[in-house]
């Protein structure tokens, strides 16, 4: 898909002149906003698109801040306004890239509401923050989560069994990809939405864009965005916020073979044809913001230990094995709350949640609290004892990991994908065997009913985040790795 897919269509033309090479780059200028339709009247705003994109800005590789500064950054993630762990990412990157480079960041999301499609803009701190809602049906998504799952089915384990051991590193993958897979098209999945290469096309007509970074991968509207990028000569980067394993998987393996750069948030568990080029730029949280000094108190009284258990609601998520701890814990002669906080992705599954609940006797127990501003996520980790995150689904680095250790709040959680590089296992929490209900209520109890280990995991969860999780950090390696793709481009063209 390329430039031909635009002919005939109108199309929303942003260029602000903070990015435009005839003007200074001064970020408090308003930008123009221009409609191109079909005739005459397109030849000139095309034509001031395209001498944008004829004075590529290259980044400073000093060590300070400003290193993109000049830069255009096209964004492209499986993300909504808010709600989940991604969105938060998202949001504390953006902001901390923000504050110390002056650039543009285009961010291509996903919204349920055909009446919000229209693109925002926001200033933050020196930069230009563009939000782009891409319409996803919501008869689709509901239930479907993101379609992965720790476990793959015994086709799809023997499939990457076998790329794993015959294409082990990158040149053998490229080539197999390449040339002898290149008439493979990475199949549509329910979910995802309608005309993401388009709307990528159309944004890359009317802004110099310097780099595309995939936050989503593995699918058919990262392909079509791939494959725009590939023919403006863009350089793309892929952004892998799942388990490091799945990029072994042969839809993903299509797409890193026509970038420029591959990471994710943990170094967990990467193929062996990755290992050589592979950046973990990992994570962070605002370690003040996320302080049990700085929360406000909760509007009501809890009465008995807080299991608290953020997290979208969806199967993969586990909240039904968090019921069935509670479960056992009343059964010991505990008498636990438990709080789910997040956006809620299947409705139905909330539904059979609750009716899980009421059978255990717990309805009086549990209460859904649906999604919640910053401050409300963190405010409730003071009511908590206990958080625990019993997930199926492939993680990366749940943020939530990280808040729950800065708010002095042991975690108990699941060892899967890249969980176990973001708690230090009966130091600062405790990993769990992936489905092991009694391992979780044993690990829980142990916490409610021990003041002083309680005291002692907490404090080191704390100074673990403080060490390993600044924001400081996360935004400079962002910057390391954003300027090592450019390079990187730059040497292979």
């Amino acid at each position: 898909m390329g430039g031909s897919a635009l002919r005939g269509m109108a199309v929303e033309c942003r260029v602000s002149p903070h990015f435009s090479p005839r003007r200074p780059r001064n970020p408090s200028t308003k930008g123009d906003l221009m409609k191109i339709t079909p005739g005459a009247n397109a030849a000139q705003p095309k034509k001031r698109c395209a001498a944008l994109r004829q004075s590529p800005m290259k980044p400073c590789l000093s060590t300070d801040s400003g290193r993109l500064d000049g830069l255009t950054i096209l964004r492209f993630a499986h993300a909504f306004e808010s709600g989940g762990g991604t969105e938060r990412y998202l949001a504390d990157l953006n902001r901390e890239l923000g504050n110390r480079n002056r650039l543009t960041t285009i961010q291509m999301q996903l919204t349920f509401d055909s009446n919000q499609l229209g693109e925002v803009e926001q200033r933050i701190g020196k930069s230009l923050l563009i939000t782009v809602p891409l319409l996803v049906q919501r008869d689709l998504a509901d239930g479907h989560g993101d379609g992965l799952s720790v476990k793959l089915d015994l086709l799809s384990t023997l499939k990457q069994v076998g790329l794993n051991q015959f294409l082990f590193n990158a040149r053998l993958n490229n080539f197999a990809m390449q040339k002898l897979l290149k008439w493979r098209k990475i199949p549509r999945r329910a979910g995802e939405p309608e005309g993401a290469g388009v709307k990528a096309a159309q944004i890359m007509q009317c802004f110099k864009v310097d780099l595309v970074v995939l936050h989503a991968s593995g699918d058919s509207d990262a392909s079509e965005i791939i494959e725009v990028a590939r023919s403006a000569g863009i350089p793309i980067a892929i952004i892998y916020h799942f388990s490091n394993d799945r990029l072994g998987g042969l839809s993903l393996r299509q797409q890193i073979s026509c970038v420029d750069g591959v990471a994710g948030v943990s170094g967990i568990g990467v193929p062996d044809y990755l290992k050589k080029c592979f950046w973990n730029v990992s994570d962070a949280v605002d370690s003040e913001f996320f302080r049990r000094e700085n929360a406000h108190p909760l509007p009501r009284s809890m009465f008995g230990p807080v299991v608290y258990a953020p997290g979208r609601v969806t199967p993969e998520k586990g909240q039904a094995d968090v019921i069935e701890v509670a479960s056992i814990l009343k059964r010991r002669g505990l008498d636990p709350k438990v709080i789910f906080a997040g956006r809620v992705d299947s409705p139905d599954f909330l539904t059979h949640l609750a009716q899980i609940a009421m059978h255990k006797g717990l309805s009086d127990s549990v209460e859904f609290l649906g999604p919640l501003s910053q401050e409300q996520y963190r405010d409730w980790y003071c009511a908590a004892q206990v958080m625990v995150m019993p997930t199926y689904h492939p993680e990366g680095l749940s943020r939530i990991l990280i808040e729950s250790q800065a708010m002095k709040v042991p975690p108990v959680i699941y060892d899967v994908g890249g969980t176990s590089e973001g708690v230090r296992d009966k130091e600062t929490g405790y990993l769990i065997k992936l489905g092991d209900v009694e391992g979780m209520a044993k690990a829980v109890e142990m916490l409610i009913r021990n003041p002083g280990l309680h005291r002692r995991m907490a404090e080191a969860g704390r100074k673990f985040v403080e060490e390993k999780y600044s924001q400081r950090a996360f935004a400079e390696r962002h910057e390391n790795f954003y300027s090592h793709v450019l390079e990187n481009a730059k040497s292979q063209r």
